[in-house]
């Protein structure tokens, strides 16, 4: 029965994973409209040596399992400290750490009058690397680029404001972690819709029951569109006209579902596009979203291990069956956000899918979005 190997260090390298008694992580988003709100973790500790007396205000606490390069790793900056001293010292004293990743911490920081250029998305958000965001804290873009443009602007207000912003422009997902070996570096990494080719994680998917490349859950939940059903979007790009977009065949069977959005398109025609992505996704009222719970505990030492090394990657498979069906079945899914609850006995997991749909453009030699007739153009 496996156990996660979770380690936990201050200043980088200190570890203090045997001071832990329990720990709580909630990082990403519930479903794919949602804007984020900045992940966090809470950690309770054994406190009878004054070890939070080191856990002082933006000090980092990096989080991985084991000490594999692969996998779970993330650094988050410490906030606020609820102490339990035992009275006289006599028993065991805690304290409860709450600290927030690279997207939570980028909302504490303010800009006024920014002058922020016409860039793709993901540059446009890095313009706030070194001011206001500190040395520590920046957006990390790599070869994801963004696959839309942002319009120029004077911008004021927080940093995590206009990068939620950007992300309805640019309908991608953002992730945070670390760069390469250091530890206390925290960074946003940015992952625009052009980067989400449909490359599943193959070695692990997710089923009703566990083996050596399946990670069995034990809650399971299939949500309906519901909230989500749209067919009629209307785009409020910046300093430019509102553009409305109608699926006319769902607005003709079920009537007209309304959804609007800010963003910062740099031109009509882009915003256009942006609100036929929207209502050409969400118009099925039929379509799913999926939440699942699992324990460490349940699991094939073997696929559990694989489920590591491929956690947090973007697309999975998930099996299930719907009540009185003779077989499975099975959809390419995305990992929208998660929680992770953590005590020395065992961990347990809720994540959160959206159908790999709701990405899905045609991308050319992709096993997975590469055929015809089963992938939407982008705009």
């Amino acid at each position: 029965m496996p156990a996660t190997p979770w380690k936990f260090y201050y200043d980088g390298f200190t570890e203090f994973t045997s001071d832990i008694l329990s720990a709580s992580i909630t990082q990403g988003r519930e479903k794919y409209l949602d804007s984020y709100a900045g992940g966090s973790i809470t950690i309770t500790i054994n406190n009878n040596a004054n070890l939070a007396n080191n856990l002082t205000f933006n000090k980092k606490i990096f989080v991985e399992y084991g000490t594999s390069p692969q996998g779970y790793n993330d650094i988050f900056a410490v906030q606020e400290i609820t102490f339990n001293d035992y009275p006289g010292n006599t028993g065991l004293s805690t304290a409860t750490i709450f600290a927030t990743d690279a997207l939570g911490r980028s909302g504490r920081y303010q800009t006024t009058n920014k002058a922020l250029t016409q860039q793709n998305t993901t540059e446009q958000m890095q313009q706030f690397n070194g001011s206001p965001l500190p040395a520590d804290l920046f957006v990390f873009a790599g070869f994801s680029l963004g696959s839309s443009t942002a319009s120029a602007q004077t911008y004021t207000g927080t940093v995590l404001n206009q990068i939620n912003t950007l992300q309805a422009t640019e309908r991608g997902l953002i992730r945070t972690g670390r760069s390469g070996t250091n530890r206390t570096n925290q960074i946003i990494f940015p992952v625009s819709r052009g980067e989400l080719n449909g490359t599943l994680a193959t070695a692990i998917s997710f089923g009703r029951n566990t083996s050596t490349t399946v990670i069995a859950y034990n809650t399971f939940e299939r949500i309906q569109n519901g909230s989500s059903f749209i067919n009629t979007a209307t785009i409020l790009p910046l300093g430019l006209s509102e553009e409305t977009r109608s699926n006319t065949t769902s607005v003709t069977t079920y009537g007209a579902t309304f959804y609007s959005s800010e963003t910062v398109d740099y031109d009509a025609t882009q915003a256009q596009g942006n609100g036929d992505w929207i209502v050409d996704t969400f118009s099925d009222i039929n379509d799913l979203r999926f939440r699942i719970g699992f324990t460490d505990r349940m699991q094939n030492s073997t696929g559990y291990t694989a489920f590591l090394n491929n956690f947090p990657n973007i697309a999975f498979t998930l099996a299930y069956r719907v009540p009185a069906a003779g077989s499975d079945t099975t959809v390419n899914v995305v990992l929208e956000g998660w929680q992770i609850n953590i005590t020395p006995e065992q961990t347990t997991y809720s994540l959160s899918f959206s159908p790999l749909t709701y990405y899905q453009f045609f991308t050319l030699d992709s096993s997975v979005l590469g055929i015809l007739d089963t992938s939407r153009l982008g705009w």
